[in-house]
């Protein structure tokens, strides 16, 4: 993607038919391809609650909005599907994870006719036009697998403010690991070209259903966190790209604590998971790379655990590490470790 690049207005073509008119030029619900939206819900109603109500107000015309109520225990999904009766409620009897629950959510949709899936955070509140650019540009070009947008955070995370960066595409950094770009940067049109990038962001990725079902759905070993890189990978060597795409904007009311305060359940997913990750995609140089660089990485960001007096994050991190050299993966070893009810 580079500046100056033709207007999405002259590239999009109708795929399905043949015609080459716009999406812009053609608004019928019939030619908008059908969109999925699948939030997870598990012990959150306010959260959920709150990106419903958002999608309320959304313009985009032909989508079905299903949430997947992840084994809660809170009465959340019984209770959300009373109050928001023209959303699709899919009920699990335990809690599969934000894979499996997306997951469930993905089956069902594509089952039902969706041409794309959406992957939405259920702690997101989303913009109205937030959803026709994100598709516009998957329609584009037939080899983009997965589409994510710019993301706020919320602004009552920060004073108020509404256009504080959490996401706006990502790279990878020195240590093999991924970074976002503009990550509490105040928004000063510094993202405003799209671009391919190595992964679409879990937290807003529309998927293409044509992708989702030649290489599969989300892998379940990783529960959460690093599955949406994965799945990104997985499309990228089979011969597709994945696109951050700026027009389309929403808020993250984001609640991972800041650096040093990590939960101990997200230090031992995030780094568990990031050995699975590169078990499963780096190999030769890459692999030397990252065997070299990540554990000096995780020591420092041990250290920073410990320095703040966060002992419980930094020892949940070793329990990651180990658990990987373990075998574990998906559900295994979490309820051995506290994070999930038995």
């Amino acid at each position: 993607m580079k500046n100056g690049e033709r207007s999405m207005e002259n590239e999009i073509k109708e795929e399905r038919n043949g015609d080459p008119s716009t999406l812009h030029s053609s608004p019928s619900i019939q030619q908008w391809p059908r969109v999925g939206i699948v939030l997870v819900n598990y012990n959150s109603y306010n959260d959920t609650s709150r990106c419903l109500e958002s999608l309320e107000a959304m313009t985009y015309p032909n989508a079905e909005i299903i949430v997947v109520d992840n084994g809660s225990r809170d009465h959340s999904g019984t209770r959300l599907q009373e109050e928001f009766p023209g959303t699709t409620f899919l009920f699990s009897k335990e809690n599969t994870g934000f894979t499996g629950g997306n997951n469930i959510g993905t089956d069902y949709a594509l089952d039902a006719g969706c041409d794309h899936v959406l992957l939405l955070n259920n702690d997101t509140m989303v913009t109205p036009g937030f959803l026709e650019p994100l598709v516009e540009r998957m329609e584009s070009d037939p080899k983009i697998a997965a589409v994510s947008g710019k993301i706020y955070y919320a602004p009552e995370q920060r004073n108020g403010e509404a256009d504080i960066i959490w996401y706006a595409g990502c790279y990878r950094k020195w240590h093999m690991g991924y970074h976002h770009y503009g990550v509490e940067e105040k928004d000063t049109g510094k993202y405003e070209d799209a671009r391919e990038i190595p992964y679409a962001s879990g937290c807003l990725m529309l998927m293409r259903g044509s992708v989702i079902r030649q290489l599969g759905t989300l892998c379940d070993d990783f529960f959460i966190y690093w599955e949406e890189a994965d799945w990104c990978h997985r499309a990228r060597d089979a011969g597709y790209t994945c696109v951050y795409e700026p027009k389309s904007i929403i808020y993250h009311n984001f609640k991972s604590a800041a650096l040093g305060h990590e939960t101990p359940f997200h230090m031992y997913m995030q780094y568990r998971n990031a050995f699975i990750y590169a078990k499963k995609h780096y190999h030769g140089f890459e692999g030397l790379q990252y065997w070299l660089f990540y554990p000096l990485y995780i020591a420092n960001r041990i250290r920073l655990d410990l320095r703040a007096k966060n002992t419980r994050a930094a020892k949940a991190t070793l329990w990651g590490v180990r658990d990987y050299f373990r075998g574990f993966k998906g559900r295994k070893g979490l309820k051995e470790r506290g994070f999930l009810q038995a």
